[in-house]
């Protein structure tokens, strides 16, 4: 469904004032009530308020006024439809719809979490290994990002979580806590742990079982530029150098692929930034995701391996992307070029 078929179905009788880009429409605003204020554009796929200011495209449209996660916005919006030959080569990993976590589950995270979070505020030590990051206090702050100081074990019954009598415990190592948030409610939770080192078996993050397996998108999804890195520390440095210049996801792993609802929402920007981590699993996971998306561009970090490396060692996110977004204007002349031979 397109802009109009979405303001018709929530009952805003829209009006069309102007041919312009494809035909404008007017109508009162779902958000403020300001008569004759919200345009949008269906052919260009926006909405804005010139009173309030609310704005975006069919996916935030389903968000903001028909309360619909992520991901059920991008069914509902459709947003592939206008793009189905670019796509006819991808076969997302999962095809199954998003795993939800019990009430019981977001219940327990959310206390950990939230206690996670005050503990890290008061201490110092915790706070400077995530500042060290390059993360500002604000950015903690907007991220609900903690600290837990010792392995703790918990019930996976006390999580909402079946028991056996070989699995009877959650095992939640030390170190900063990241809470993934959906419309308010968490949705999922890892942890990076603080002993973890170059070289050990198990990887650097831990997600708490139950968590969904959702992928995260930080930033106004709104954008048509759209950063792909692997750990949501990077995304989360992107949004706070760059978040006015784009959206970014993060994977969670070089070798994790997007779901169907998160293809629909890719394959609609108009541009993707590769910067999975520059090294061996990030270069081979380059061929599929090339090979999926025609708005797709390499673009790793000039120096180190991934971006959170990259800032950390003095580099400038913001200089990085606004180069990256020079490529969009090659796309656009291709696409022109197409629609001249059709």
């Amino acid at each position: 469904m397109n802009l109009l078929d979405l303001a018709k179905e929530l009952g805003l009788d829209p009006r069309k004032t102007s041919a312009s880009h494809g035909g404008e429409y007017h109508c009162p605003c779902p958000s403020c009530g300001g008569n004759d204020r919200f345009m949008f554009w269906p052919e260009d796929d926006r909405y804005w308020c010139r009173q309030c200011n609310s704005k975006g495209d069919a996916i935030q449209f389903c968000r903001d006024f028909l309360g619909l996660s992520f991901q059920a916005a991008c069914m509902k919006a459709q947003k592939n439809s206008a793009n189905s030959n670019s796509q006819s080569r991808f076969k997302p990993a999962d095809t199954s719809s998003i795993r939800e976590p019990s009430g019981s589950w977001k219940d327990k995270a959310r206390h950990f979490s939230d206690t996670a979070h005050q503990r890290l505020l008061i201490d110092k030590t915790a706070m400077g290994l995530v500042v060290q990051r390059g993360l500002s206090f604000n950015s903690i702050q907007q991220y609900r990002l903690g600290w837990n100081p010792i392995k703790a074990f918990h019930r996976r019954s006390d999580w909402g979580l079946k028991e056996t009598e070989n699995r009877k415990w959650i095992c939640l190592p030390a170190g900063i806590v990241i809470p993934i948030l959906e419309n308010s409610q968490i949705q999922k939770l890892k942890i990076r742990k603080s002993e973890w080192k170059e070289g050990n078996f198990y990887g650097k993050y831990y997600e708490v079982p139950g968590s969904s397996n959702m992928i995260p998108i930080f930033g106004d999804p709104s954008i048509p530029i759209c950063i792909v890195v692997e750990a949501e520390f990077d995304a989360m440095l992107v949004i706070q150098e760059a978040g006015d210049l784009c959206n970014c996801i993060a994977i969670g792993g070089a070798q994790k692929r997007p779901d169907l609802s998160t293809q629909q929402w890719l394959v609609s920007k108009k541009l993707l930034l590769f910067a999975l981590d520059f090294d061996v699993a990030g270069k081979k996971e380059y061929f599929y995701w090339h090979e999926s998306y025609p708005n797709l561009e390499p673009w790793p970090v000039p120096e180190e391996k991934s971006p959170g490396d990259f800032f950390v060692k003095g580099g400038s996110l913001r200089m990085w992307i606004s180069s990256g977004l020079k490529l969009l204007q090659n796309h656009e002349l291709l696409e022109d070029s197409r629609h001249q031979r059709l």
